[in-house]
């Protein structure tokens, strides 16, 4: 499976431009959420496969990662190149705080 620490993800950010899946509920999106996040909570994701591009790479972001890794694997299996965030956004807010 494929996937990225967070202190690699941060530096990602810094150099390009990335499209971030955001599989966390709405009402957590809204409270906070990196730029080019797109909302598309975990519950919704498989039916709606169709908004995505298979010539895009998606970073997926959950709250801790476990979830993003699941969602990763889904991805994957269904031709699409996505890269689980180890940590979440848990991990990453951590690491903006420090």
């Amino acid at each position: 499976m494929n996937t990225i620490t967070t202190q690699d993800f941060q530096l990602l950010l810094a150099t390009q431009e990335v499209t971030i899946l955001d599989i966390r509920d709405k009402g957590a999106f809204n409270e906070g959420h990196l730029a080019n996040s797109l909302s598309m909570p975990i519950t919704t994701l498989p039916n709606h496969l169709d908004a995505l591009s298979k010539q895009n790479t998606y970073y997926i972001m959950s709250h801790s990662g476990r979830r993003a890794r699941v969602i990763t694997e889904f991805l994957n299996k269904n031709g699409f190149d996505a890269i689980a965030i180890i940590g979440g956004m848990k991990a990453f807010r951590q690491i903006k705080v420090a």
